[in-house]
């Protein structure tokens, strides 16, 4: 690690323990501190060793402390941290209340009726589309030949029209 990543990641790092909010990350999020490069490298540094995280996995712009580091002076004390810290299964969320179930629960789930036109039906037989380029897709007649005839079909049509104005017009 150079020694500009670690500077960047120390100032991160210290913003985020500053701050008792989530940081979103925009481009004057550290106001002229660090470069727009080197902050996004420190922060995927500081994911990548669990010292940051994201709240939201679909929004990868918000990044906070990671509260088992909080108490932590710099970046280093909070790498040492988290490398001797033992990975602990933490389930706080709301969504993990125990569900009962009564009566008999099978391995196999059945498929709704409603579902079964969606179901295709798949024949060993069938043959694979060729990877070959078909013959009008070839290079020569993509370049040559198509061309030719493209221009040739426009001179008649001009032809043509000026042949039916002439007539019209002068007859």
């Amino acid at each position: 690690m150079t020694p500009e990543l670690k500077i960047a990641c120390e100032l991160v790092f210290q913003e985020h323990k500053s701050s008792g909010q989530p940081i979103k990350w925009t481009r004057d999020t550290f106001r002229g501190r660090i470069a727009i490069g080197l902050s996004e490298m420190a922060k995927e540094t500081l994911i990548s060793k669990n010292i940051l995280i994201i709240p939201n996995k679909t929004k990868r712009i918000i990044t906070q402390l990671n509260p088992a580091v909080a108490k932590a002076t710099s970046f280093e004390e909070a790498e040492e941290m988290i490398k001797n810290k033992e990975p602990v299964f933490v389930s706080g969320m709301a969504d993990d209340k125990p569900a009962y179930i009564a009566g008999q629960v099978s391995g196999f789930v059945s498929r709704p009726a409603e579902y079964s036109h969606r179901l295709l039906p798949i024949d060993n037989n069938a043959e694979m589309p060729s990877a070959e380029i078909k013959w009008y897709l070839k290079p020569l007649f993509y370049y040559i030949i198509w061309p030719v005839c493209a221009a040739a079909a426009g001179a008649l049509i001009a032809y043509l029209l000026g042949l039916a104005f002439t007539k019209l017009f002068w007859d």
